[in-house]
């Protein structure tokens, strides 16, 4: 496959979004389907799944992408980025596996988790290649490979639960074929953008660019667990029944997050020029249009939920979902911050403000745990959102400080 040359930042940003929310739309839509074809037990079962799993996922990530497409001085070459992204696969499935023997879950349950944890590793393979796509301006091949990823995995989730009315036959399915599109396609396309003749992938690099990354691997994996704890929380207090509807009613919001996360991850690169040329104005142009479109998509997500979210949610889910619509607006809104929180996140990790981050992290958990215990055990569903709520807005304004001090810095003000 040939390179050809590098898209525009308006075409990566279509590409990666088209293809970010197709994946995740045919995600959400398995979590619909579920409940339609077993009912919330199984849909419980399976947002534990995604829930247990979303922490050791980050460990896999290792929030190495944001390092690997900031590093437009090649500090480490693509395959050294792409090899440590084996190691840390790895980890993530050990602390999974962990984290499945600590908290006692039966064999069903369990099954369903390492399961959902082989895609989430799948999708940790792909990321990396991602990544390499990215920096070269070349997101139509992300976009591309999520939607491959995406509709296959509905198409075989369904096929195999419709055959075998098994969940983790289905989960699995859905494990294999991501990997053989990681290396079937990623790996591929991937490859003809890689740079030649630089550093192979010694074990020194390997480690060196870990020990880089771990920092932000820690604060990333603190924010995903702050963002986790809550839910599970919801599930031990009151069942699956309530954790599998509070499940389905927050899915749809996934809709805002992603399309203002993937809107931003091809500015990265921009703005990592930007910042290293010390061109203010043009750094905080960027980043203000993009804060104003989150605004504006947010206003326009609100209104529409105004009138259609409790229709929507009936009859995607049926009556058994109607005393619960009224949560969806307050979702809507944890949604939003969980993306403004992303983007902030990669804006500190590009302006190399890493260690500060701590505080992110630390803080986010310190009051996930301390909401969970309190709020969410007495308030169920809503808890869970205020518990979210005050979690996020310690960490987005935590990073303010952060990238507003580093600004001042790159305009010589502050002394």
């Amino acid at each position: 496959m040939e390179k050809g040359k590098q898209k525009s930042v308006q075409q990566n940003m279509i590409y990666n979004t088209f293809g970010t929310l197709v994946y995740y739309f045919c995600q959400w839509v398995i979590t619909v389907l579920i409940v339609r074809m077993s009912g919330l037990e199984d849909a419980g079962i399976l947002n534990l799944a995604m829930s247990v799993t979303a922490a050791p996922a980050i460990i896999g990530l290792f929030n190495i992408r944001s390092y690997q497409v900031s590093d437009l001085k090649g500090q480490y070459s693509d395959e050294v980025y792409i090899r440590s992204r084996l190691y840390t696969n790895i980890l993530s499935f050990l602390v999974c596996l962990l984290a499945v023997i600590v908290n006692g879950y039966s064999v069903k349950k369990a099954a369903v988790i390492l399961a959902f944890m082989c895609v989430k590793m799948a999708e940790g393979a792909a990321d990396v290649y991602y990544g390499i796509d990215q920096k070269k301006e070349r997101m139509d091949y992300a976009g591309i490979s999520l939607t491959l990823r995406g509709i296959g995995s509905l198409a075989l989730f369904c096929g195999m639960f419709y055959l075998t009315k098994n969940l983790f036959l289905a989960v699995l399915a859905m494990a294999v074929y991501s990997f053989a599109i990681v290396y079937i396609f990623d790996k591929k396309v991937s490859e003809n953008l890689m740079d030649t003749g630089k550093e192979k992938a010694s074990q020194k690099a390997i480690k060196s660019v870990l020990v880089t990354c771990l920092p932000l691997a820690i604060v990333a994996f603190l924010n995903n667990l702050s963002l986790t704890i809550p839910k599970i929380f919801l599930e031990r207090y009151y069942g699956e029944e309530i954790f599998g509807i509070y499940g389905s009613v927050s899915s749809p919001t996934i809709v805002v997050q992603l399309a203002a996360t993937t809107l931003f991850a091809p500015l990265v690169p921009v703005l990592t020029k930007h910042f290293l040329e010390n061109k203010t104005k043009d750094f905080l142009k960027i980043l203000g249009k993009f804060f104003a479109l989150i605004l504006g998509g947010t206003l326009l997500a609100l209104i529409l939920s105004k009138f259609l979210a409790a229709w929507a949610l009936v009859l995607l889910y049926g009556e058994v979902i109607a005393p619960y619509t009224d949560l969806f607006i307050p979702v809507l809104f944890v949604a939003v911050l969980i993306a403004v929180n992303a983007s902030l996140f990669s804006v500190c990790t590009l302006m190399r403000e890493i260690k500060n981050q701590y505080i992110i992290g630390i803080a986010g958990l310190a009051s996930s745990v301390l909401l969970s215990v309190t709020v969410v055990k007495k308030f169920s569903c809503i808890g869970t959102v205020w518990a979210f709520l005050g979690t996020l807005l310690i960490q987005i304004i935590v990073q303010m400080v952060l990238i507003v001090r580093k600004v001042r810095k790159m305009n010589g003000t502050d002394k």
